[in-house]
């Protein structure tokens, strides 16, 4: 069986693949990654090592990259409370069922702390609702409960806006998926319009 040779643009994804995934996959790797979602027969390691040697090729992670990584580790290394596990973080992201179950993981446990942040709300809620069914027979009491409501919203706030920052759920746009959109495709995200 004779391989068809690469075009310029699935040796410009594993080269991509190589130079910027930030788990730095061996030329092995980044030709799988590649060619999986190219849907093309990746070359062999030597063909690849010669083609990286003659153009230079070098490792830039970026730094929206490396988050996401460190993101990935993090919801190995914790649970949805934030409690660290055993695990020590590493993955084997080459293995795209492992990928996949990865990233429902991280989904996962996301709506865990999503689920968990409405119950804690309402509970503040009950707080506030018991102080305005005794505030005309117990205006006292009434304002007791009320103070309590409002200490609970302000510390619960504090802690889950926290919490957001933590485990990355206010992220809306991904900034790295930004530098390879079009001007209009850019103008639609402005214009609050998908691109997809």
């Amino acid at each position: 069986m004779t391989m068809s040779r690469l075009t310029q643009d699935q040796w410009k994804a594993i080269r991509t693949c190589w130079e910027y995934d930030p788990d730095e996959p061996t030329y092995n790797q980044a030709a799988g990654r590649a060619s999986e979602k190219f849907k093309f027969h990746a070359p062999g390691k030597t063909t690849i090592e010669s083609r990286a040697k003659k153009e230079g090729w070098e490792r830039r992670g970026s730094l929206n990259g490396i988050n996401a990584a460190a993101q990935r580790k993090a919801d190995a290394m914790t649970d949805s409370a934030g409690n660290r596990t055993a695990s020590d973080g590493k993955s084997d992201a080459s293995d795209p069922k492992l990928a996949h179950s990865s990233r429902e993981d991280a989904e996962n446990k996301r709506a865990e702390v999503t689920a968990r942040h409405r119950t804690e709300w309402a509970n503040v809620a009950v707080l506030r609702q018991e102080a305005l069914n005794i505030r005309n027979s117990n205006p006292d009491g009434a304002m007791v409960k009320i103070k309590l409501a409002k200490l609970t919203a302000e510390t619960t706030a504090i802690q889950q806006a926290g919490e957001r920052k933590a485990w990355g759920l206010d992220i809306l746009v991904d900034p790295g998926a930004l530098k390879d959109l079009s001007d209009a495709e850019l103008e639609a995200i402005i214009n609050g319009k998908s691109t997809t």
